[in-house]
C-alpha cells in the first residue's frame, strides 16, 4: 500500500467502526506509545496516522531515520523525539510497539534489535527479501515471545475482508484461480520512493497480491514461473523492471496469474490500480480497490458494501498485542511470501520454472 492509499482509504471511519475503536481504547491501560522506523514514504504515512489522533490509544514518541532532516521532518509536527540511532531511540522514548518502515531489504537488523529490547513490532511488507532474512527474523521473534507481525494491510481492506467472509462461508467453494494487478503510476518510482532501484514492482507491489492469495486460497505455492519487461525505467537512470508478471501454482493445483507494473501514465486517476478476481467451483469475486468496490457472483450477484481500513489494521494489532485477538499476519505467513518471491526472481534471471520449496 502507498502513502496516496493509507490517506485516501485510512483516514475515514463508519461510524460503527469508530464506535468499536472507542470501546477498545477505553479497554486498554495506558496509550500504547509508537516508535517509528524508517522515515520514507510508508514511515511517513504511518507516522501522521499515529501522530494524528485518529487511532484511539496511541501516542507517536519517535521517529528513526538515517537522515537526520527526514526525520524532523516527520516527528515534528506530532511534536514527538527524531533520532538517527534504533538504541539511543529505544532508551529515550521506551515505546510499547514499533514500526519498521526501512527499505524492504533491510527489514532484519531493526527488527532483531526491537525483538531482542522486548519491543512488540509490526513490520511492512514485504517481511524480507532474502529466505534467510525472513526466517532468522521469525526465529527472533518466536525466541523472545514479542509480539510480532507484518503489515500485508490489504487484510483489512473492506472488499477483501468480505471476499475472505464469502470465500469462508463456502459460497464460493473450492478457490481454483486467481487474475490478478496491483499497479503503479510511473511517478512511484520516478519520485516517490528514493530507493526503487533497489527493488521491483514485485517486491514492492506482487507481496500485497501474493499475500491476499495465501490468506484467500489457504494454500501453499509449489512452483513459479514470471518473466519482466525492461526500458522505460531504465532509460530514467532506475535499474529495475517496468513490469513484472508470474504465474504461481498452489500445492491442491490450483494456480494464479499476477501482474505488477510501474509505468502506468501519471494522469491515471489514483495512486494505483489494484483489480483482484477470485475463481471457485461455485462462486466468482471481482474486487476493484480504484473503486473500493466488491461484486460477488454465487447464487446470486450482490456488491456488498465497503468500509476504509487502514485504522482498522492498526487497532487489530494493537488488540492481539493486548490479547483481545489472535495474530492475524504472522512472520510465517510472510515468510511464505517471500519464498514465492524469491522463486520468482531466480524464475527471471533463469526463464524457467523454479520451485518455491519449504
Amino acid at each position: 500500500m502507498t502513502r496516496g492509499a493509507v490517506e485516501a482509504h485510512g483516514y475515514t471511519a463508519g461510524i460503527c467502526e469508530q464506535s468499536r475503536w472507542c470501546c477498545y481504547a477505553r479497554r486498554v491501560a495506558d496509550t500504547k506509545r509508537a516508535l517509528v522506523v524508517g522515515a520514507g514514504t510508508m514511515g511517513s504515512g504511518y507516522a501522521r496516522l499515529f501522530g494524528s489522533g485518529r487511532v484511539p490509544g496511541v501516542e507517536l514518541v519517535g521517529v528513526v531515520d538515517l537522515m537526520e532532516e527526514r526525520a524532523q521532518a516527520v516527528a515534528g509536527p506530532a511534536s514527538a523525539a527524531s533520532f538517527t540511532n534504533l538504541l539511543d531511540a529505544l532508551k529515550e522514548t521506551a515505546p510499547d510497539f514499533a514500526y519498521v518502515a526501512t527499505p524492504d531489504a533491510l527489514h532484519r537488523s531493526p527488527v532483531e534489535t526491537l525483538a531482542n529490547a522486548g519491543v512488540a513490532v509490526l513490520v511492512e511488507k514485504p517481511l524480507a527479501t532474502t529466505v534467510e532474512d525472513a526466517e532468522a527474523m521469525t526465529r527472533v521473534a518466536a525466541q523472545t515471545g514479542i509480539h510480532a507481525e507484518v503489515n500485508y494491510a490489504n487484510r483489512w481492506n473492506p472488499p477483501f475482508a468480505e471476499a475472505k467472509r464469502f470465500i469462508d462461508r463456502g459460497e464460493a467453494g473450492e478457490v481454483r484461480s486467481f487474475n490478478v494487478r496491483l499497479n503503479n503510476p510511473l511517478s512511484t518510482p520516478e519520485t516517490n520512493l528514493g530507493w526503487s532501484a533497489s527493488t521491483t514492482p514485485a517486491w514492492f507491489l506482487m507481496s500485497h497480491c501474493l499475500d491476499l492469495a495465501h490468506w484467500l486460497g489457504g494454500q501453499r505455492a509449489k512452483t513459479v514461473y514470471a518473466t519482466a519487461g525492461y526500458g522505460v525505467l531504465s532509460e530514467l537512470g532506475i535499474s529495475t523492471p517496468d513490469w513484472v508478471h508470474a504465474v504461481v501454482r498452489y500445492e491442491d493445483g490450483s494456480d494464479g496469474v499476477f501482474e505488477s507494473l510501474w509505468i502506468l501514465p501519471d494522469s491515471w486517476p489514483g495512486v494505483l490500480e489494484f483489480d483482484f478476481r477470485v475463481t471457485g467451483t461455485r462462486g466468482r469475486l471481482d474486487i476493484d480497490t480504484t473503486r473500493q468496490s466488491l461484486a460477488v457472483t454465487s447464487s446470486r450477484h450482490e456488491y456488498p458494501t465497503t468500509l476504509n481500513w487502514a485504522q482498522q489494521r492498526i487497532t487489530s494489532f494493537l488488540r492481539a498485542m493486548d490479547g483481545y485477538e489472535r495474530t492475524v499476519v504472522r512472520f510465517e505467513d510472510a515468510l511464505e511470501v517471500t519464498r514465492i518471491l524469491v522463486a520468482l526472481h531466480r524464475s527471471l534471471d533463469s526463464g524457467a520454472v523454479e520451485p518455491v520449496g519449504g
